[in-house]
């Protein structure tokens, strides 16, 4: 009888292990589907950007010189493009972010200086 129970609990913690083990394979590539799809609309308004740049000879002021309307949600400030709300901030004539929402109180960023996401 009491082996029985013994099997029991060995099957119910590798079914507990493996169910942990799903989720988390899930979550982690959720997650990295999310920013990689988010990366690469991003890039497609950086795209806008540098076109922007390379006409006029310096940034946009805003998204909507780029002809994206501004998301009145977010005070104008933001853009829903493709389903992704980005933010832009212009730095210089030469240098600008963009970003998009990780989570709460997080963000990934593009810095047009060094080129890179972080």
């Amino acid at each position: 009888m009491q082996l029985k129970a013994i099997k029991k609990a060995i099957i119910f913690l590798i079914v507990l292990f493996f169910s942990f083990l799903i989720l988390f394979f899930l979550y982690w590539n959720i997650g990295n589907g999310y920013v990689n799809h988010a990366k690469k609309i991003g890039t497609q308004i950086i795209e806008k950007i540098e076109n922007y740049k390379n006409v006029n000879g310096k940034t946009p002021a805003s998204f909507i010189d780029l002809g994206l309307a501004p998301n009145e949600l977010w005070g104008g400030i933001a853009t829903e493009y493709k389903g992704i709300n980005f933010w832009y901030d212009r730095i210089s004539d030469n240098d600008y972010n963009i970003y998009f929402d990780l989570s709460v109180g997080e963000a990934l960023y593009y810095h047009s200086d060094t080129k890179e996401w972080e």
